[in-house]
């Protein structure tokens, strides 16, 4: 008998992939879920093969149903994957970190794609998907004038994100519009559909065309703004992060209501620990982090932002408090999210941090609808619904990432498993 390098668990480990393999080339209708199945005492002995063919196993005290002839084999090339050798495709890399950035650095990193060349290279769709990781925001250039364009853009990446406003929507000032989106006048910044449970990841924005006068679109990085808010009042940052803010949207067909945290962050020793390390005084020996470090950290675990006050919903005590508020209690809460809601807002209008570009018809903007804020200048209406015209869409974060990880492997690049 020839175990496996690290015992039983490695057996188990590889009957699962053996038998992964097997149940793709025939169905196997005992057990839905095969794993739970696998006896503890499953024991493999390897049979000769040549290099060229991997390795063989036959296994004894095995799955009931397979007689004591049961064999898998495994290819050189997947154990060579699976192993993690030199030459072979790593299985983790990190991705870029991010760049919080001022318009200026922006315009300087981030130039436009063409979009003949985003359709058809793949180079350049990785590189394109990276810069959505890295600064959240690019504009493609030369794109067909017509309405079909931006469903080829986001299907160039993966599935449409269907909503209860269709798979694409178009934007354009419109008599008796239900959304101010809908209308000519001034738009703050926000983000959408954050009513929603899982908001979509990216969003897509084509010109086909443009305003007389006015209409200039507005872009700012809310991870930037939150980064500055650490270093300023880490209080008002981590009472953004512990409190959940809902939003809704109320209408006669639809009513759709979620509560999000103003900034989520991934932390692998927790909120709680960071919180507490900012107050400890510099002079405190005893621990080798630093409150800049612990700063750093946190700003490194920035997964997302959720800012759109034209959709906040109203605060309700007994959903917020508990089934009997303290109204004292209530009202001093309300006042610490006031008061750091209003630091961050500042923050996020930054003049030096707002990118403000007057899209042309050809042009599309993609943006990371989880991070960057958009807003819009008013412009003037000469004949609605024949002024300024965009057609819109958006993508969900899992086919971002698969399209991600499935060029990475194929350019030999970065391979995230589980991007943020």
């Amino acid at each position: 008998m020839t175990r496996t390098p690290d015992g039983a668990r490695s057996q188990l480990w590889a009957y699962r992939i053996g038998m992964g393999r097997e149940m793709r080339a025939r169905k196997y209708r005992g057990h839905r879920t095969i794993r739970t199945y696998i006896p503890h005492n499953i024991q493999a002995s390897r049979t000769s093969t040549t290099e060229q063919e991997g390795i063989r196993l036959r296994w004894t005290n095995d799955v009931a149903g397979y007689d004591g002839e049961h064999e898998s084999t495994f290819g050189a090339d997947l154990l060579r994957r699976l192993a993690n050798v030199p030459g072979s495709i790593p299985a983790v890399a990190p991705l870029p970190k991010r760049v919080h950035w001022s318009a200026a650095q922006q315009t300087t990193d981030v130039p436009d794609v063409a979009y003949e060349a985003y359709m058809s290279d793949d180079s350049t769709l990785h590189q394109a998907l990276l810069t959505l990781h890295t600064h959240g925001l690019l504009f493609l250039t030369g794109v067909p004038e017509n309405e079909a364009s931006v469903s080829s853009i986001v299907e160039r990446i993966g599935p449409l994100k269907n909503t209860f406003y269709g798979s694409t929507w178009d934007v354009r000032s419109v008599p008796y519009a239900k959304n101010v989106a809908y209308t000519a006048q001034d738009l703050g910044f926000h983000m959408d559909l954050l009513y929603m449970q899982q908001p979509p990841r990216l969003q897509f924005l084509h010109c086909i065309r443009s305003s007389s006068e006015g209409g200039a679109s507005l872009f700012t990085d809310s991870m930037r703004a939150a980064k500055d808010l650490i270093h300023q009042d880490h209080k008002a940052f981590f009472g953004l992060v512990q409190s959940r803010i809902g939003f809704h949207y109320n209408h006669p067909d639809e009513y759709y209501h979620y509560a999000h945290p103003t900034i989520s962050v991934q932390l692998a020793g927790g909120l709680r620990l960071a919180a507490a390390a900012m107050e400890r005084p510099e002079s405190d020996n005893r621990f080798p982090d630093s409150s800049l470090e612990v700063k750093q950290h946190v700003i490194d675990s920035l997964r997302s932002v959720a800012w759109a006050p034209p959709f906040q919903s109203p605060f309700h005590g007994t959903a917020a408090f508990g089934s009997k508020p303290d109204l004292r209690v209530m009202n001093q809460s309300l006042q610490r999210r006031r008061w750091a809601a209003q630091k961050f807002n500042a923050l996020i209008h930054k003049p030096d941090g707002i990118l403000e570009r007057m899209m042309k018809p050809g042009e599309c903007v993609i943006f990371d609808n989880q991070r960057i804020l958009h807003a819009r200048r008013a412009f003037e209406v000469q004949d609605a619904g024949k002024e300024r015209w965009l057609r819109g869409a958006y993508l969900d974060s899992d086919p971002y990432h698969s399209k991600l990880r499935v060029l990475g492997r194929k350019l030999r690049s970065s391979l995230p498993v589980s991007p943020p």
